[in-house]
């Protein structure tokens, strides 16, 4: 079936809550298109999940595992940094177990969006960590940051050179040096988080350089 053109079925099938695998097997159209037709489409419409959960049959009950022991201590101590702070647990924080909260977080998220969380386990995250679906604003700016960094050190160990806003041969290189700059007006300005710098300086050395034409410097 081809989704080019609006709302394409497979789509449309899983707003009205049928699994991506099942999808898969009812239209035989390979699994890993339907996983990216269904996250480009939960990119550009964030309703989509709400809807394909409000429509999703209950599975069996004989289906539902029980959650893992530990899984109640790392949500406590998330609880905890919430109370503490009134945030998300961030990816890039210099704090080890801040970071692992983070993570494990992060992985629980990316098995719901795949709609591979065990039965049962959604349904205790939901009650017990209420609001775990939909990150604050300044958790997804920091996941975002932090993809952005992995980027641009993946660029830079592939090209040998920092990516040019001005001159760029691509989109994709653009965007990371329009980054890059950023962060350096930011960190111009005093206005650059400690552990976005701390991050930036331990992982891409010598960001902040000139950007020249994107070459590295020597």
């Amino acid at each position: 079936m081809d989704d080019s053109g609006g709302e394409g079925e497979s789509v449309r099938m899983f707003r009205a809550g049928i699994p991506a695998a099942t999808i898969v097997a009812l239209t035989g159209v390979p699994r890993s298109t339907v996983f990216r037709r269904i996250q480009v489409a939960t990119d550009r419409d964030p309703t989509l999940l709400s809807d394909h959960t409000a429509n999703r049959k209950p599975p069996p009950v004989t289906e539902a595992k029980a959650v893992p022991a530990v899984w109640a201590t790392r949500v406590q101590e998330i609880l905890d940094y919430r109370a503490r702070t009134g945030c998300w647990p961030h990816q890039y924080s210099e704090d080890t177990k801040t970071r692992a909260m983070a993570k494990w977080l992060a992985v629980r998220l990316a098995a719901w969006r795949r709609l591979e969380l065990p039965a049962g386990h959604e349904a205790w995250l939901d009650e017990q960590l209420p609001g775990w679906k939909q990150p604050s604003r300044a958790v997804r700016d920091a996941q975002r940051w932090v993809e952005r960094l992995n980027q641009l050190v993946a660029f830079t160990m592939q090209t040998g050179s920092w990516p040019r806003y001005l001159g760029a041969a691509d989109e994709y290189e653009r965007v990371l040096g329009v980054w890059r700059h950023v962060q350096r007006q930011k960190l111009s300005q005093g206005i650059l988080a400690p552990d976005q710098l701390a991050a930036l300086d331990s992982r891409a050395h010598g960001w902040r350089g000139p950007t020249g034409q994107g070459r590295r410097d020597a």
